[in-house]
């Protein structure tokens, strides 16, 4: 059994996750990974704010 939840917080929170591994890895920096998940918060509407 598959159980499928829609939830747009969690999707960014994993979303923010794997930026927050790039910026750690040095390939992105604080602000673009700031600048991408505002962008994909809205995308998503997700309705979470964190930091």
């Amino acid at each position: 059994m598959v159980i499928i939840m829609n939830n747009p917080n969690i999707d960014l929170l994993g979303q923010v996750n794997l930026l927050r591994a790039l910026q750690k890895a040095g390939i992105i920096t604080e602000a673009e990974l700031r600048k991408v998940a505002a962008r994909l918060a809205v995308k998503n509407g997700a309705d979470i704010i964190f930091w």
